[in-house]
């Protein structure tokens, strides 16, 4: 069996050992870095103390650093550091070190972040794991804990192979590494970097040729592995349906918002229409699902509930937020007039049958765009609600700042206030999008990157099959959401992007944004190069030592070569 490339040791070729990999790994884990969270903070400090220690950037100190997130509610940072070697070529590496919560853990949490002690405490608990998690465990094959897979077992390769580079004497290219926060959440950290690749960039002369991500994949089988040439989108729309209260004795007086968001709900639920198909890759979007659907009612009382939210989780492979806005435009219209029509003809019926008066004016809903509705509203009100709403608008992403409300319940309370001041004698409804939003990319959507990446997965899998006798395959997006998605949106696609999510998403703008234009200036091909994991934000999360230690690190290493090369 020929020689992987982390024994050999030449000047020209970076070392990689185990425990290289591993002295990185274990302490980087210990870190409760939870999302959404200061805690993060403790991880961006990790990794730039762990270059501040390395030899080369004691001398090159302009080579590393911490970027500010601009208006972070956390003072969150992105943490860096470039290694210059010859020309201009440049790859990138990426990876996230938040984590989500540990509930999952129950009674281990104490040891959620230490592995070893972890193992074994669940080995004496086998109820805690299911079986194929628990065979795992005692076969000593895996490492559990939270962040072992997703992502820190990435990210120490990452730093690992960072290490490597910086003692070589000279090599082909450049590697830049940034470390993000927030991609559990909202990726405040991804989002932030566009604009510091574009400062590195123009500062160090960079060309980017490529991003390389280590988020974890799954398996179908054990010597089958999975790459991935971009990533799915998501977006999260929202219905705000506002009904026409009544107390229940007197339902037939009034309009409930449930059963009009009950029936957008009904209507669109695993709805294939709402997904989309790439032939050529033979993927499909998962059917969408509704996150959240409920009435505004904090206890109980006889009256109907004023209002009712819901958001729904679309994960597209091309569709675009205006056209799945337009989508469930068209079908809130035709459930508000299906269930208007219900209403109306059990409010008669009750009215005939009880020798009442029948109600003179019927229920005709209304439907609108977010847009549409502020709008109508400038139009109609003029000055006086155009500050209204900035001032609504700004309590909303007060709100947020300081934890009071998140995405869905600020948006909520926001159209709230706009109706207080508006008025509402129709049940209504309004579309729109909460955060965050993440656009769909993938090496199938450029010929050039398509090529590249193609080129690169057939000499992975040479490699693979001489060294470890385990295949590759190529999927065009990676399924798990990741900030991939914020690494080659295309310039001629920017702007139309940029309006609608502007146009639809109320929060845009000082809480939430997009730097889209800088994204597209520094738009590069993808690729998805991680270990095997397995249960990912589960008790039982475990990333495999073989793909941590040995095969991730040659292939990350391989796929430099052939990307930085001549």
């Amino acid at each position: 069996m020929t020689t992987s490339p982390q024994t050999t040791n030449a000047s020209s070729h970076p070392v990689i050992t185990p425990e290289a990999i591993l002295n990185i790994f274990y302490p980087y884990v210990a870190i409760n870095s939870e999302s959404g969270t200061s805690a993060e903070n403790a991880a961006s400090a990790f990794v730039h103390r762990h270059f501040k220690e390395n030899p080369y950037f004691r001398i090159k100190t302009d080579h590393f650093g911490l970027h500010k997130i601009k208006n972070d509610p956390f003072d969150r940072q992105v943490a860096w550091a470039l290694v210059k070697g010859r020309g201009r070529k440049t790859a990138v590496f990426i990876h996230h070190f938040d984590v989500v919560e540990i509930e999952d853990f129950k009674r281990h949490k104490a040891y959620a972040f230490q592995p070893e002690t972890l193992e074994k405490s669940l080995l004496d608990d086998p109820d805690a794991l299911s079986r194929e998690a628990y065979e795992d465990l005692k076969s000593n094959a895996w490492i559990f804990g939270r962040g072992t897979a997703d992502m820190k077992g990435g990210g120490a390769i990452q730093m690992a192979i960072m290490d490597a580079y910086t003692k070589l004497e000279s090599f082909e290219g450049n590697l830049l590494l940034l470390a993000v926060s927030d991609e559990e959440n909202l990726s405040a950290g991804m989002r932030a970097a566009a604009p510091l690749l574009e400062r590195l960039r123009l500062e160090h002369d960079l060309k980017y040729v490529l991003m390389i991500n280590s988020e974890p994949h799954q398996r179908k089988t054990p010597e089958r592995g999975m790459l991935s040439g971009g990533s799915i989108g998501k977006i999260l729309p929202f219905v705000y349906a506002r009904g026409i209260l009544a107390h229940a004795g007197k339902s037939a007086e009034g309009f409930n918002p449930v059963h009009l968001l009950s029936e957008i709900v009904r209507r669109t639920e695993m709805n294939p229409e709402l997904g989309d198909y790439r032939p050529e890759a033979g993927e499909m979007s998962p059917p969408p699902t509704w996150l959240m659907a409920r009435d505004s009612k904090l206890a109980y009382d006889v009256s109907m509930p004023l209002t009712a939210f819901g958001c729904l989780s679309v994960q597209p492979l091309t569709n675009t937020p205006d056209r799945i806005s337009g989508y469930l435009l068209n079908t809130a219209r035709e459930a508000a007039q299906e269930v208007a029509e219900r209403v109306n003809r059990a409010s008669d019926l009750f009215c005939q049958q009880t020798h009442r008066p029948r109600r003179e004016v019927k229920w005709q809903p209304v439907v609108l765009s977010f847009s549409e509705l502020v709008a109508h509203s400038t139009h109609r009100y003029g000055e006086g609600f155009t500050a209204y709403y900035k001032d609504a608008l700004k309590k909303a992403n007060d709100k947020l700042t300081t934890g009071e409300a998140n995405n869905a319940t600020a948006t909520w309370s926001l159209l709230d206030a706009i109706f207080e001041y508006i008025g509402c004698e129709q049940p209504t409804v309004i579309i729109g999008v909460v955060p965050p939003y993440y656009p769909s990319v993938s090496h199938l959507d450029r010929p050039e990157y398509q090529r590249f990446i193609e080129e690169i997965t057939i000499e992975l899998n040479k490699f693979t099959a001489v060294h470890y006798d385990q295949h590759y395959d190529l999927e065009a997006f990676f399924t798990g959401i990741s900030d991939l998605s914020y690494a080659a949106l295309m310039h001629d696609e920017i702007s139309a992007l940029e309006e609608a999510v502007a146009d639809q998403m109320p929060l845009y703008g000082d809480f939430y944004s997009i730097p889209f234009t800088e994204i597209a200036r520094n738009a590069m091909p993808c690729l998805n190069i991680g270990p095997w994991g397995k249960d990912f934000h589960k008790i039982s999360e475990r990333v495999l030592k073989a793909d941590l230690l040995e095969r991730t690190p040659a292939m990350i290493l391989k796929a430099l070569e052939l990307a930085l090369g001549e």
